[in-house]
């Protein structure tokens, strides 16, 4: 039964106490029956305005209940922002990368020149007097010369390595607001520690091992699957 008809049935038995009590106003002598009766209807009425007073008290509960829940969203979504917003100040402040200049090909070539024995260049002068030889011998020279130029290092592979080989700098925005919130139950004080740790550690073997004693994670899990992805790329 819902307030509202309560309500009702209190407005109902007020009117019947108040038409009790008028019946008997001229009245010199009450009878027995109409204090029976006025008492059972006024327990009606109390016993009707604690109900009503009770489903009160539940609704007005329940709304704090959830005026409390919209207040700590609201908390939660600032303190997340505010997270965030440091975040991108962090990402902002590191160093760019610089750019390792190697040197080229024909570099390359002139210390390799510059390197050729002495024994090589005499030779070469004593058989002026045999040209067919003596271009021959060029010839093959400079074939051995161009096999032993090594390749050229990818400029990419070069940076990405630089990169990785500090590991606070593997993550993206993105991920450390997923590994801070999943794996750190939100504690960024302690995510930092965690990886400026492994930041020191010189082999992959040594921060699953650190992983496994100092964290103590599920390798199960999916968030620390990818984490773990993270440093074997560092050490790749």
């Amino acid at each position: 039964m819902g307030d509202k008809e309560k309500m009702d049935y209190l407005l109902v038995d007020i009117r019947e106490l108040e038409k009790l009590v008028a019946s008997m106003r001229d009245a010199e002598i009450y009878p027995v029956s109409f204090f029976s009766q006025a008492y059972t209807t006024t327990q009606k009425i109390v016993d009707n305005l604690q109900s009503i007073e009770a489903d009160q008290l539940a609704l007005f509960k329940e709304q704090m209940e959830k005026h409390r829940a919209l207040i700590k969203k609201a908390e939660r979504l600032e303190s997340e922002t505010a997270l965030v917003t440091q975040m991108q100040e962090q990402e902002s402040s590191y160093e760019p990368v610089q750019e390792m200049e190697l040197p080229s090909v024909e570099e390359l070539k002139e210390e390799e020149s510059v390197a050729i024995p002495v024994e090589a260049t005499v030779a070469a002068e004593k058989t002026v007097s045999e040209p067919a030889a003596s271009i021959a011998s060029a010839s093959s020279h400079a074939t051995t010369l161009e096999q032993s130029i090594p390749h050229a290092v990818s400029l990419n592979e070069v940076i990405q390595k630089k990169f990785l080989a500090d590991f606070r700098k593997a993550f993206s925005l993105n991920d450390r607001f997923r590994f801070r919130r999943e794996l750190f139950g939100g504690d960024e004080g302690r995510m930092n520690e965690a990886i400026s740790d492994l930041n020191e550690l010189q082999s992959f073997e040594e921060s699953i091992t650190y992983l496994d004693k100092q964290l103590k994670w599920n390798v199960e899990d999916e968030a620390v699957a990818d984490f773990i992805k993270l440093l074997e790329k560092r050490f790749s």
